[in-house]
């Protein structure tokens, strides 16, 4: 049951294969958006391009370390690789997906999701947080 007593609905089925690092990603997200109570189905568009654009990124970024941030034009001049750019516009885009479905520090705040700020460690002393 949910808040409102109405019988909770299954997480809709993961747009991608089963046990990838997509359908993990797609999985740990629900939970952690149903734990914090903000998890809604009509977002599942969004969550896929969320997944979809954190895999892009980091698919990204494991061909960089390979090939290198640069690469050589064919009279051989050194220029950025293209890939550089294609992590970069996909971390943008998980990070505003992110941000959407509040599962950053910062928009949970903002929401108002989060009651309890975050926790200071004890060697930090009182008067810190």
């Amino acid at each position: 049951m949910d808040e409102h007593g109405r019988k909770a609905r299954p997480a809709p089925r993961a747009p991608f294969p089963r046990r990838s690092k997509g359908w993990l990603l797609w999985h740990n997200t629900v939970h952690a958006l149903e734990a914090q109570g903000s998890w809604r189905h009509e977002d599942g568009s969004l969550l896929a391009a969320y997944v979809r654009s954190v895999l892009t990124a980091d698919a990204a970024r494991r061909a960089l370390e390979e090939e290198g941030l640069t690469t050589q034009t064919a009279d051989g001049r050194a220029i950025a690789h293209p890939l550089v750019r294609v992590a970069r516009e996909a971390e943008a885009d998980a990070r505003a997906a992110a941000t959407a479905l509040l599962l950053t520090p910062a928009a949970r705040r903002r929401a108002g999701v989060d009651a309890v700020p975050d926790a200071v460690p004890d060697w930090m002393g009182p008067g810190v947080a």
